[in-house]
């Protein structure tokens, strides 16, 4: 009579030595493993077979051959380009206006209180003196402390642009040239700024570094420009949209320095340089802060421009004073005078500004660039050479393949940073 096997012994063929082995000799591992194996000397075969070719003959099909490599490598290049526009620059971009904001945080704290206008009022004790009182509640504008003009260096943050009705909302930096358009929207810095009399203007990129005007053709009559600096926050209103020429770089300058506006200026159609979209807006004085001083215009001579920055109540009772002779004398003085200092600005400044120079560049504007782009280019040639012809010896492409990607990876990097500078700084 049999005897009963043990409980706890298992059956023959199911310990766990037996199933593993039993899988390695039958299961999917050994499957898999005759797979490799029988593929990977195939391929092996075939490679070797591959390198050791004839050359072939330079005929007409190896030219045929030769062109449409070229195409195909052109091809994927460019694909590669625009990539690298839409995301690889908009990911700088996002890390440089999150140093901006830190930055503007941080000049929120340190920045001085900017001009704060007093008006002194009196009650005439008599009808005979309401002319002389009222000139002298005009004239006796005093100011608390000295005018804040706020100097920039190149890449300095200015502020923070917010145009509700678009959804875009960056810092925009001091200068216009590529570097600083880089980090994002950019102050003329021939132009006053935001804030202050005049006509300031900012320019940005449409289609690469965050796009921040990409929709900037979309903005309609009222809707608002809102500005936020260390020194205030100030409310334009859009007046209008025109398309205009590179070569009008007038469109940025003050044409009225009694009234404060905004120019935004950036390529358009998208995705050209052809002509440039010019955005104007007006500053809506009751919802803004008070305005800046201006550089060229003395403290003793802006208290006819500060008039424009009292409240509207104010406004209004100076009105319905009498004004005498004296006083207007005087606002017409400080006006002319202003006029003649913006003109004698005007005159000492340089024709062809780096602002003028950014307005109308086109493609290829940057030489530099296209040197450096053709170096990189031959770099990536010769890439492909060396792992070519260490390939063809060791008759394979393991492992110069692998060992040639990351030099591969940067170089081709380099290359579309500098064919990048040989775009209009603003597409």
């Amino acid at each position: 009579m049999p005897q009963r096997r043990k409980a706890d012994t298992p059956p023959s063929g199911y310990s766990v030595r037996e199933v593993i082995g039993r899988a390695h000799r039958q299961g999917p591992t050994a499957r898999w493993a005759r797979f490799y194996r029988h593929h990977w000397r195939r391929l092996s075969a075939l490679s070797a077979r591959r390198w050791e070719r004839p050359p072939e003959p330079h005929d007409w099909r190896w030219a045929t051959g030769l062109l449409g490599r070229v195409l195909v490598t052109t091809g994927l290049l460019m694909l590669g380009f625009v990539g690298y526009q839409l995301w690889g620059t908009g990911l700088s971009t996002a890390a440089a206006q999150a140093d901006l904001q830190a930055e503007f945080v941080a000049s929120l704290e340190t920045a001085p209180a900017q001009v704060v206008a007093t008006t002194s009022t009196t009650e005439a004790p008599s009808s005979a003196q309401a002319t002389s009182t009222t000139i002298a509640s005009t004239t006796q504008t005093t100011v608390s402390q000295e005018p804040v003009n706020p100097e920039f260096d190149p890449g300095d943050v200015v502020g923070q642009l917010q145009i509700p009705s678009i959804d875009v909302d960056f810092f925009i930096v001091s200068g216009v040239g590529v570097e600083e358009l880089r980090l994002g929207p950019g102050h003329f810095t021939d132009t006053p700024l935001p804030g202050q009399l005049g006509n300031s203007a900012i320019a940005g990129h449409r289609t690469t570094y965050g796009q921040p005007f990409h929709n900037l053709d979309q903005l309609t009559s009222g809707d608002e420009i809102v500005l936020t600096t260390a020194y205030g926050t100030f409310i334009y209103e859009v007046s209008g949209l025109r398309v205009v020429e590179p070569t009008d770089y007038a469109v940025v300058s003050t044409t009225d320095p009694s009234v404060a506006t905004l120019t935004l200026t950036t390529c358009h159609p998208k995705w050209s340089a052809a002509q440039r979209l010019i955005v104007t807006a007006d500053l809506n004085t009751l919802r803004s802060d008070p305005l800046l001083p201006h550089p060229s215009v003395d403290v003793d001579n802006s208290d006819a421009l500060t008039a424009t920055n009292l409240p509207s109540e104010t406004t209004s009772s100076l009105a319905e004073q009498s004004i005498s002779p004296v006083e207007t004398s005087t606002t017409t003085n400080a006006v002319a005078e202003y006029d003649a200092r913006s003109a004698l600005d005007d005159s000492t400044t340089p024709q062809n500004s780096q602002g003028q120079e950014v307005f109308a560049a086109g493609w290829f504007h940057d030489s530099a660039a296209l040197v450096q782009s053709i170096i990189w280019m031959m770099i990536l040639f010769g890439i492909r050479v060396v792992v070519t012809r260490v390939s063809q010896r060791r008759k394979s492409w393991w492992p110069m393949l692998p060992l040639g990607l990351l030099p591969a990876i940067v170089g081709l990097y380099f290359f579309y940073v500098n064919v990048n500078n040989l775009v209009p700084p603003n597409l």
